[in-house]
This record gives C-alpha cells, sequence and structure tokens, in this order.
C-alpha cells in the first residue's frame, strides 16, 4: 500500500520531518503500508539539501519518495490509500472527491485563518481526520477507513436558491480559490462542484466562528464582576468549541519550550485546553508543566492534553491568587490570557505574580497578549478610538468586545405539515422550499462578547518593567560580581526578547540575583 503526503506550496518543515520520523514509518508499517511519498515544497529537511529537488532511498523498512513539485498531484491523489496533507482547502477538497482516506494536519505558521475551521468542520462531519504533527502516529493507528463519511456528491439544486447572504458568498470565495484562475469564471469552473455543501453544511450548521465586528469596551462596574461576566462565564459556555479551534502552539512559545532544560517544571498560567503543557513535541517528558486556570470546563480538556493517554497537572485557581510558594518553579508561561484583565493594576499584578512564581537566581517567563496591530490574516479589525476619547490614555490600548458567534449544533425544527393530496414517487422540491427548509434546519446563532485589553506597541514591556521595579528588581543584565566587591545581594530581570508575531505582542525574560557578602 502507498501513502502520499502533501505540504502544498510552502514550507511545512515539522511536517515533513514528522512523516520520516520513526514513530510514524513504525505506524504506517503496521498498518500495512510499503511505500511513502512525499511532496515537500519548500520545506528544509535535515540532512537534505535545500538546491536538491528530488529523493528517493528506504528507511525503516519503507520505499520513500520525495519531491519538491509536480504540475499535478492527481496521479499521486489516484495511486494513494492514505494521504496526509497540510490543510489547505483546494487539497482537502481534491482529496476527498477522489473518495481518498485523508489525515489533515494545519500548519501552525497558517494559524488564524479559515484553513483550520475547514478542516475541523469536516472532522466533524466524519469526513476525514485532523491531527496535530505531536498526534501524528496515534492519528494514524487510530484512523479506520470504513468508518469515514463518503463526501457527498454534488447536488445542483441548492443553487437555484442559495440561503447564503450575498456578503458572506462573497467573502467566502476566499476559501476556493484556484492558482492559475484567478477570474470568477475560473473560480468557479473549478470548485463550483462543493460550492453549496461548504455553504449549507459546514458554515451554517456547525455554527463555526464567522468573522464579526469588534466593538468599544466601557468597564462600568468593578473589574471583578466585570471579568466573570465578559471573561469567565463565556469561556465555561463556549469552552468546548473553543478548545476544539486551539490545538497549534504558537512557533515562539514553542520554541521557548522546546530551549529549555531536562528536568525545569514550569507554570503554565491560564492554559485554557493546555494545549502547551505536552510541549515540547521534540523531547516529550523532558519537562513538565502545570496547568492553571479559572475555567472547570477547559480543565477538563487540559487535563487530556496529550496524544499519548497520559493525565496532565492541572490546577483550579485565579492568575492573581498565590496557589504556591514563590520561587516554586524554573519556568513560567502567560499566553492570551493577562489581556482579559480589566485594569492597568490587575495587569500588573498578574506579571508579578509570574516573577513571584519563578527561581529567583534562574526563572525564564513569556509572556504573550494580544495587539492592536492586526495581521493581514486576522479576522479581528480593531475599533480607531481618538485620543480624546479613550479612557487608557496615549499608546496604552484599547478595551474591546471581541464577539464569538456560536450555533446551536443540534437545532430545533418545527414538524411539517401532512399534505393531503396524494403523492406519487417522491419529487424534488421547488427553490422556495428548498431555502425555507434549509433556513428552518439553522438555529439563530449566539453571540458571546469576550472583554479584551488589545495592547499597544511597547505596553506589555512597559507593563513587565514597572511590575518589576515596584518588587524592587533591577532591570538589566546580571551585573559582574568580583570577590572584592562591596554590598549585599540583588535581584533583577533581564529582558531577552520582545517582539510581535501574528497579532501578539510577547516579551521574554528571565531572573537573576547575585551572591551576599555571607555566601562568599
Amino acid at each position: 500500500m502507498r501513502a502520499f503526503v502533501t505540504v502544498g506550496s510552502t514550507r511545512f518543515d515539522s511536517l515533513v520531518q514528522a512523516v520520516l520520523s520513526p514513530l510514524v514509518l513504525e505506524q504506517l508499517q503496521k498498518k500495512g503500508y510499503q511505500h511513502l511519498v512525499v511532496q515537500c515544497g519548500n520545506s528544509h529537511i535535515d540532512g537534505f539539501g535545500d538546491e536538491e529537488t528530488s529523493w528517493a532511498f528506504d528507511k525503516a523498512g519503507i520505499e520513500v519518495r520525495m519531491w519538491r513539485f509536480k504540475p499535478s498531484l492527481d496521479e499521486d491523489y489516484n495511486d494513494a490509500d492514505l494521504v496526509i496533507s497540510h490543510a489547505g482547502s483546494g487539497t482537502i477538497l481534491d482529496v476527498l472527491r477522489k473518495g481518498k482516506p485523508l489525515i489533515v494536519v494545519p500548519n501552525p505558521t497558517l494559524l488564524d485563518n479559515h484553513q483550520e475551521e475547514l478542516a475541523e468542520a469536516l472532522s466533524k462531519l466524519g469526513h476525514l481526520r485532523w491531527s496535530t504533527i505531536g498526534g501524528l502516529p496515534q492519528a494514524i493507528e487510530d484512523l479506520e477507513k470504513s468508518a469515514l463519511v463518503p463526501f457527498p456528491p454534488f447536488d445542483g439544486t441548492r443553487f437555484q436558491r442559495p440561503c447564503v447572504p450575498s456578503d458572506v458568498l462573497a467573502s467566502s470565495l476566499v476559501l476556493v480559490r484556484h492558482e492559475g484562475s484567478p477570474n470568477l469564471h475560473g473560480l468557479l469552473s473549478k470548485r463550483t462542484t462543493f460550492l453549496p455543501i461548504l455553504f449549507e453544511r459546514l458554515l451554517r450548521p456547525h455554527g463555526m466562528p464567522v468573522p464579526s465586528k469588534v466593538t468599544t469596551a466601557v468597564i462600568d462596574e468593578e473589574p471583578e464582576v466585570y471579568e466573570a461576566k465578559y471573561v469567565h462565564e463565556v469561556y465555561d459556555q463556549i469552552a468546548s468549541h473553543f478548545s476544539s479551534t486551539r490545538y497549534m502552539p504558537w512557533p515562539v512559545v514553542a520554541k521557548f519550550l522546546s530551549d529549555l532544560p531536562t528536568g525545569w517544571v514550569g507554570l503554565d498560567s491560564g492554559t485554557g485546553n493546555g494545549k502547551y503543557l505536552p510541549l515540547p513535541i521534540d523531547r516529550p517528558g523532558s519537562i513538565w508543566t502545570v496547568g492553571l486556570d479559572r475555567s472547570r470546563n477547559l480543565l477538563e480538556d487540559a487535563r487530556k492534553a496529550s496524544d499519548a493517554g497520559v493525565l496532565r497537572e492541572v490546577v483550579w485557581g485565579d492568575v492573581l491568587g498565590r496557589g504556591w510558594r514563590n520561587g516554586a518553579f524554573d519556568y513560567a508561561i502567560s499566553i492570551a490570557t493577562i489581556h482579559h484583565l480589566a485594569t492597568p493594576e490587575r495587569r500588573q499584578l498578574a506579571v508579578k505574580r509570574l516573577i513571584e512564581s519563578v527561581s529567583p537566581a534562574h526563572g525564564r517567563v513569556l509572556v504573550y497578549v494580544w495587539a492592536i496591530e492586526q495581521d493581514e490574516l486576522s479576522k479581528r479589525g480593531i475599533p480607531i478610538v481618538e485620543a480624546s476619547d479613550s479612557t487608557n490614555g496615549p499608546n496604552t490600548g484599547h478595551d474591546v468586545f471581541v464577539p464569538w458567534v456560536l450555533a446551536d449544533e443540534k437545532p430545533t425544527r418545527k414538524p411539517r405539515k401532512k399534505s393531503k393530496r396524494r403523492r406519487g414517487p417522491k419529487e424534488h422540491n421547488d427553490p422556495e422550499e428548498v431555502a425555507a427548509e434549509s433556513q428552518a434546519e439553522h438555529a439563530e446563532p449566539k453571540v458571546f462578547n469576550r472583554y479584551y485589553h488589545m495592547f499597544a506597541e511597547g505596553e506589555l514591556r512597559g507593563l513587565v518593567s514597572e511590575a518589576a521595579r515596584e518588587m524592587g528588581l533591577e532591570i538589566g543584565q546580571r551585573p559582574a560580581q568580583t570577590r572584592q566587591e562591596a554590598g549585599g545581594q540583588k535581584r533583577g530581570i533581564e529582558i531577552v526578547q520582545d517582539g510581535w508575531e501574528r497579532s501578539n505582542y510577547y516579551v521574554e525574560f528571565r531572573r537573576w540575583e547575585t551572591c551576599n557578602d555571607s555566601e562568599r
């Protein structure tokens, strides 16, 4: 049998490395695959020259052929008994239309776009299996081809009167673009076969978070009450669907965890569904991260955040609380959490708790927050606040509501009235009836407004620095110390890096201390 792997036209180094790993090759061999063909695109693979375009070799008892590009992949799809693919919509639907078993692995460098949503929705419908990089061996082992739901054939009657609003129809064309067919006629002629399924079966009934307007938030009550209403209660209600859309690690976070020394123990403050608890993927179990969160529902997912059946250590608590002694951890991360705190004082206190939680001698901390500056792939448009109207002052970010749109997955349907006239063989409904039935099947979506403080450039670094100063810590590199130097012990933090990545600001810093006179 033959397995075919495709990464499309971009780089997807981690997927190529994964399919060539002993764990994946072992699972393929167990399933009876003797041949593996890999279309690696522009990916860099260790041990293979970037200037080379094709390779052939045997590995772990499997014959491997690898190449970068071909004019068409149709022949490879047809010859494959299993396809492992990136999450490109065109690739997914081409493979499904051919009736091939498909495992989709979304590219972590292409987050916050429609690809992840499409793969998730098709997986819920049973047409494919999607997986993370680390979960690929288990996905191959668990895949039962007979259990996959055949992708439905094209039904042209759905186009007679589409129930999808014209603005949604137009904006969704990005999902069906076809390389080499830049005009509208080319788009429709190449992808017409799956447009009605995409609209009628994916977007509407499954409540995928359609881009909605971000609005300015006004904090008009006690911050604890405000956060309970617009953060904690919301996440407990959307936990299941939110968790299913948050499974790929940010590259900077993954690298931070991968670079930590073996044996370190750390804290994920605001862990959510625990997607960072199993990291690093390349050294599983080499470090141990404890997850903390306010949402009991998300923590249920976090406990099982592993493809290997390992139960994770999680704690139900508040990021502003003191659940452990100072310096208990070697490292701490806070990813997309502090921006949910409603005042500058509470955000600063959260940073102080992170600093306190790690070792004063070597502790390392990474903090991520959402940025006002959103990139071109973001679904969030941040409202512009005039300086005279802003309650936060200049260059201190904006308080906003970011909606989460969720439709009922089990909508109620009104019973149809029985017709008094006799009916012969089943007849096609007229366009009016088709549209009415389709709309009746879809429940009204629920909109949950989540509070965020969107950070301005430099604001997060300033927050970290001010929190450290208030704790009596110095800012900067650890000073060189000689035996002749007088003075007591000094403690501080060094900001290792700060920057912007895919609509987020981040700061990484480490703690340091010098010896006091009695220790010399």
